[in-house]
């Protein structure tokens, strides 16, 4: 697991590059919002339905409220989105991570920090999984069982589809992403981010269960 460091060292490279890059070119190829205050100037990029404020010229990433802090790894996520979006429209067509560059050989790691969690958490309850993507902004899909895409980034949809058990067959999850998706983000952070849109629903999830 990255170490906190590691995550420091992450946003201080991009930053540096970010800060030499004229944040309202970035507008169109990433689908953010350009705002100018005072003697600031920024973009507001939505993160899974959610504003985050990045701000120039120190290059900074706060919720769209401009307060409170972003936890480390999704503002790198935030930061590699401005750096790497290609503003390449969708497709439409979706593939799986063992068809990025590379997917193959992370493939392992990708199951363990992004499937098996979703198939673990609700691959026996898939009635909650309907309830709990509803709740976080899912956008339902006539796939599998269960399914629904989630806007991680304007330009990035992320799709979970999940498939129940029976006697005969164990429950099954397939994670799927537009076929641009290289062309926002290296393979790793395709599988962070993979793995960032299901702890939010696990999260989710267990809230709910608290409730009921």
């Amino acid at each position: 697991m990255p170490r906190i460091d590691d995550y420091k060292t992450a946003i201080a490279l991009a930053v540096a590059e970010l800060k030499n890059i004229n944040c309202k070119r970035l507008e169109n190829r990433t689908g953010a919002q350009h705002f100018v205050e005072g003697t600031h100037e920024g973009l507001i990029v939505p993160y899974f339905g959610q504003a985050r404020r990045i701000t120039w010229p120190e290059v900074s990433v706060t919720p769209g409220n401009g307060a409170g802090e972003i936890p480390l790894p999704e503002q790198i996520l935030i930061l590699h989105y401005l750096l790497n979006a290609s503003g390449e429209p969708l497709t439409g067509r979706t593939i799986d991570f063992r068809q990025v560059p590379e997917g193959g050989f992370y493939w392992s790691a990708f199951v363990s920090r992004a499937q098996k969690p979703l198939l673990s958490t609700f691959g026996h309850d898939l009635d909650l999984y309907v309830k709990v993507a509803a709740a976080l902004g899912g956008e339902p899909l006539d796939l599998g069982d269960a399914a629904a895409r989630f806007m991680a980034f304007p330009r990035v949809p992320i799709t979970h589809v999940l498939h129940g058990g029976d006697e005969e067959f164990t429950p099954e999850a397939t994670i799927l992403f537009d076929e641009t998706i290289p062309r926002y983000f290296p393979t790793e952070d395709i599988a962070a981010l993979a793995g960032a849109s299901v702890y939010r629903l696990m999260g989710a999830a267990f809230q709910f269960r608290q409730s009921r």
